[in-house]
């Protein structure tokens, strides 16, 4: 079995789940006070979700922003997330300027992952899973629904081509309506957990209704949950502090 991906003193996919918490923040102002605050929170790692920024489509202006929250985190590894408004983002974004951005993010050498949308197209992510290989960068490949929770077979259908694709950890997160659609995604986690074994995956029920899936990964086989520092990226989101604190409770009764 795969003993995980290192990331600095950090190894995601090795014991407790990983606490990962957004930076959300729409100037670099507010980008480098909520760093100063996951720094100093029970947060394992940061993810930048960049659609939030003002300058999100000015490329020149996000690696200027990105070298400073760089600085800001000292050694806390940072995904890289421009989430498109097709999948819950703040902003629309063309296929070509998604491109350009991730790989030169990718390229700046100040995060250690990127995520990459499934439904942006196989040749998108193909060419943006490339550059990250070349450049020793873990590639997300991620795929969001906020209307509905699909059936289990079709959750695991999507994280199959994500591995097809070349993407080092799959991620899905999807909206239930019901308490089926909990299980539904648990029980996907499970039969890829088992399948894959050597595989390391994020599998999200969002919502209040999915809570339970944020907390129960080291059971299910989801290696990183997302917990808030200041403002939730996504429905259901707890704080880091909270959420380190049930998955010390889970992990200890294992």
């Amino acid at each position: 079995m795969s003993q995980g991906y290192k990331l600095g003193d950090l190894t995601l996919g090795e014991g407790m789940p990983k606490v990962c918490a957004p930076l959300t923040g729409t100037t670099v102002k507010e980008l480098l006070d909520e760093c100063e605050l996951v720094r100093n929170s029970e947060a394992d790692l940061a993810e930048w979700r960049v659609d939030f920024f003002e300058h999100a489509l000015d490329t020149k202006k996000v690696l200027e922003a990105l070298a400073k929250l760089r600085q800001e985190l000292r050694c806390m590894p940072l995904i890289f997330s421009f989430r498109t408004a097709e999948e819950g983002g703040e902003k629309n974004i063309t296929v070509r300027q998604y491109i350009e951005l991730n790989k030169q993010v990718a390229q700046s050498g100040a995060v250690q992952l990127i995520d990459i949308e499934l439904f942006r197209g196989e040749d998108t992510v193909k060419e943006l899973v490339a550059t990250a290989k070349e450049q020793q960068v873990l590639t997300i490949i991620s795929n969001h629904d906020f209307t509905q929770t699909p059936e289990t077979s079709e959750i695991m259908s999507r994280v199959e081509k994500m591995l097809d694709l070349g993407g080092d950890i799959p991620k899905v997160a999807v909206m239930p309506v019901k308490e089926e659609d909990v299980l539904t995604v648990l029980q996907a986690n499970l039969q890829l957990k088992k399948s894959y074994p050597s595989r390391k995956m994020i599998m999200i029920a969002m919502g209040s209704l999915g809570i339970v899936t944020r907390m129960s990964g080291e059971i299910f086989g989801s290696v990183l949950t997302f917990a808030a520092v200041k403002h939730a990226s996504a429905p259901g989101q707890v704080t880091a502090n909270e959420m380190k604190k049930v998955l010390k409770i889970v992990h200890n009764a294992q």
